[in-house]
């Protein structure tokens, strides 16, 4: 029943829209003069913790191949906030 609901395009769609609006949330706070850095990175865990968990759950390439892409995403920007 998980295939009907095509989790691939998906979650592939949750990952690419949470990077945009990171970067876009992070650009909004420094033409406010705020430092909105922190709320951007959270949507952007959130997102990409989301398209792992679809990109696992679906049984398509190309979900899988996401869940692959917003892990090691996830973890490269853990690697540089530390």
């Amino acid at each position: 029943m998980t295939d009907a609901l095509y989790l691939g395009p998906i979650s592939l769609c949750i990952s690419l829209a949470g990077v945009m609006l990171a970067v876009s949330i992070g650009m909004t706070g420094q033409f406010l003069d705020r430092n909105w850095t922190m709320y951007g990175y959270g949507v952007f865990a959130a997102a990409q913790i989301a398209a792992i968990v679809l990109g696992l759950m679906s049984h398509e390439r190309l979900g899988r191949a996401t869940a692959a892409v917003a892990s090691v995403l996830l973890v490269a920007s853990l690697a540089t906030l530390t």
